[in-house]
């Protein structure tokens, strides 16, 4: 019964294998598609850090007013 129990694991090489086979599968992004996406969220980033830096005025001065 213990001789059944035992299952054999797959190896490393078997396991790289079906990574390398996997990574043929991946659709990569062109090198323009990249550069839009990054020009994307640095403006985004940058609106981000406007708007909290506008609200974090107007809340300073509010609590200002208030206190």
């Amino acid at each position: 019964m213990a001789n059944n129990a035992k299952e054999k694991k797959p190896g490393l090489g078997k396991y790289l294998k079906s990574v390398r086979s996997e990574i043929k599968k991946v659709t990569w992004p062109t090198r323009e598609d990249v550069l839009n996406y990054t020009a994307v969220v640095l403006v985004m980033v940058f609106v981000a850090a406007i708007a909290i830096g506008v609200m974090d005025t107007v809340f300073k001065f509010l609590f200002n007013l208030f206190a």
